[in-house]
């Protein structure tokens, strides 16, 4: 079976990860306060979607795909 589940991780990780780091820094220096939060929101949101499908398809892998 091809997937590409491994590269979206990575990438929703990645990107996540990166938003926090770059994005959020910016901003505060900025002091642009609803461009952080919304900065914030995304970049947790891409980490936590990231981790789920990981474990989503781990789950999938396992139990369901013989």
């Amino acid at each position: 079976m091809i997937t590409f589940n491994n590269y979206t991780v990575l990438l929703l990780l990645v990107s996540g990860l990166l938003v926090l780091v770059f994005d959020v820094k910016n901003y505060t220096k900025a002091n642009m306060l609803k461009e952080k939060k919304a900065a914030l929101f995304a970049g947790w949101f891409n980490i936590s979607l990231g981790v789920l499908s990981f474990f989503g398809y781990l789950v999938y892998e396992r139990w369901f795909w013989k």
